[in-house]
């Protein structure tokens, strides 16, 4: 039972770094907000992959969490920007964090936020956007999402 758990394990953390998902596009440095950054609690959980990117997609859900940031999920036009755990976890959506949204409810976010209010247009469960924001794999989660976000740009319902 343990070789099986172990191979088991090890397939799975195989197949998370070779299907690590890609950026659909790089853009350049200036069309993302630096200064964010400021705002990020516990920014070495993110590992940078893209420092600036735009994804599009149909937003699946927006929900508020803890530590003050919006999360949306995002069903992403293309699909090479999930993960492994994306895949498996999220049913395949990008996640997409708005940092301090709200009030935060713990510590970090709540310093990390102090003063800071994000000049982003929230969308709809359904609308079709472009997010642009730094490309990241969470690595407390494992999966991939765009985090901060620099701005959301609704396309259309």
């Amino acid at each position: 039972m343990l070789v099986v758990l172990a191979v088991l394990v090890a397939l799975f953390a195989s197949a998370r770094l070779r299907y690590s998902g890609m950026a659909p596009v790089k853009l350049p440095a200036v069309k993302c907000n630096a200064d964010l950054w400021k705002h990020v609690y516990r920014p070495e959980r993110l590992s940078i992959v893209e420092a600036c990117t735009a994804v599009a997609g149909r937003v699946v859900s927006v929900r508020r969490e803890s530590d003050g940031d919006l999360h949306i999920a995002l069903d992403p036009d293309h699909k090479s920007v999930s993960n492994l755990v994306n895949a498996m976890h999220a049913h395949g959506d990008l996640a997409v964090e708005v940092i301090c949204e709200h009030a935060p409810a713990h510590g970090d976010a709540i310093t990390a936020c102090a003063g800071f209010n994000p000049q982003v247009t929230i969308p709809k469960v359904g609308d079709r956007v472009r997010v642009t924001g730094a490309y990241v794999t969470d690595r407390d989660n494992g999966w991939n999402e765009i985090h901060p976000v620099t701005s959301i740009e609704t396309l259309g319902p």
